[in-house]
């Protein structure tokens, strides 16, 4: 007697009510498998599983269909999958809007052996397959990963035999090393999607990580930034001298070099960084500030890229540019450091800031350039130890009926956050009397 086995079909995977992160998400299941909890919301299955994702977007005119299946590793709650999930599934419909179809073209790959699970032909397979959709940059990065670490370490093993053990054992060499932790974390960026599209799932919250501690933060002076716009803003090659525009205003420079005439809208002054460009997978719209316009209008194109340079280009006149006024500590990716903490420095908040560097979470920004909160804090400094040292009897305020504007006739050039700031710490040192009496 034969029994067949069960196949897997889609069911609506559930959260609580009003809860739409896993809108269009099925989990996969054996019919006998399905299970609710209490409140009636997906239970997590204890195994492996598997997540689709169907979606729907419009592509000229016409209503285009998609769907995508990814494997989620056992002991990970559905909430966790769905989070997970949610970038993945925003990616998918951005890349529906774009071509119409979420299949790859079908160009011919060197042909490997299905049967043969050695890590080195199932690498092979994988990369080749990257190389159609991943950026080249992306693609270095894999192969650099591959060179220096995974082939020694993996190459004459099957890859259904690599554990948790193993990959802990290479970021231990590495750490030994003494190489980055940005430049370990490309082994789980390697080999998570690597091991899973081949079915291998791992437990990674086992595999411990060296933690980032050198981040890159700028520390220098407002003259000494004004120093390097003022650099960028008037090097002598107009294509570069537009793409350092954008990056002052906290452009990735990503961002920059993918930015197309149909991504501005000169109507309104703005210019959208659509989802697919984006670092965490959002689109973004940002107001096209009277320099960005000249930027745009000194660019020779008019249709397609606005800016025709290639990110090894921009790198190499950026080190130039920073070498002419004698900078030798600074990467491209700095200025949005030193936009951020510029702003924060000379009273913007940490919203507006965070808003302008696209950051997906507030505490993103609060990590990055707000490490002791000084920055915060120095425009109220700064008034406060302008009015007590001051040489103005300061007492006199009291007289006032109003002593914000007694304050702003004295110091015209504070800004009324600074003025307010300045007033609420004076009272707290009782240096000015409260409205209380």
């Amino acid at each position: 007697m034969v029994i067949l086995e069960e196949k897997t079909v889609p069911f609506k995977i559930k959260l609580e009510a009003g809860d739409k992160r896993a809108q269009g998400m099925y989990i996969l299941l054996k019919p006998s498998e399905e299970k609710y909890t209490a409140k009636g919301v997906t239970a997590t299955p204890n195994r492996n599983y598997k997540i689709e994702i169907a979606i729907e977007a419009i592509y000229k005119n016409k209503r285009c269909r998609g769907k995508k299946v990814f494997n989620i590793t056992k002991g990970t709650s559905i909430i966790r999958a769905v989070e997970s999930m949610i970038s993945k599934r925003n990616e998918m419909i951005s890349i529906l809007k774009e071509k119409g179809t979420l299949k790859t073209e079908n160009i011919k790959l060197p042909k490997v052996d299905p049967k043969d699970r050695s890590f080195e032909n199932v690498y092979q397979a994988w990369i080749n397959v990257k190389k159609i959709d991943k950026r080249a940059n992306t693609i270095k990065v894999y192969e650099v990963c591959y060179k220096n670490y995974l082939s020694n370490a993996f190459n004459k093993m099957i890859i259904d035999d690599i554990t948790e053990i193993h990959i802990q054992n290479l970021i231990n060499e590495a750490i030994e090393k003494k190489k980055k932790p940005t430049t370990i974390k490309t082994i789980k960026l390697v080999m998570q999607p690597l091991l899973e599209v081949n079915d291998v799932m791992l437990n990674w919250k086992k595999i411990v990580f060296p933690k980032h501690t050198s981040e890159r933060k700028f520390r220098g002076s407002d003259e000494e930034a004004m120093k390097i716009a003022k650099a960028l803003l008037t090097y002598e090659h107009p294509i570069l001298r537009g793409i350092f525009a954008f990056l002052l205003t906290g452009r990735r420079v990503n961002e920059v070099l993918q930015l197309k005439h149909e991504h501005v809208n000169y109507k309104n002054n703005t210019f959208v960084i659509p989802a697919e460009n984006s670092k965490n997978k959002k689109e973004h719209t940002f107001k096209l500030l009277p320099i960005l316009q000249k930027a745009i209008q000194e660019q020779k194109t008019t249709t397609g890229r606005i800016f025709d340079m290639g990110r090894d280009n921009t790198i190499y006149h950026f080190k130039k540019c920073m070498r002419s006024i004698d900078i030798h500590n600074m990467v491209m990716h700095d200025l949005r450091s030193m936009v951020g903490v510029v702003s924060l420095r000379n009273g913007a908040d940490i919203f507006s800031v965070s808003k302008m560097l696209s950051h997906s979470n507030l505490s993103t920004t609060q990590r990055s350039y707000l490490t002791d909160g000084s920055e915060l804090a120095l425009g109220a400094q700064s008034t406060i130890e302008m009015l007590i040292n001051s040489n103005e009897n300061i007492i006199d305020v009291e007289i006032e009926d109003n002593k914000f504007f007694a304050i702003k006739k004295l110091y015209p050039n504070a800004t009324d956050e600074q003025i307010k700031t300045a007033l609420a710490e004076l009272e707290a040192l009782g240096i000015v009397a409260q409205n209380a009496h």
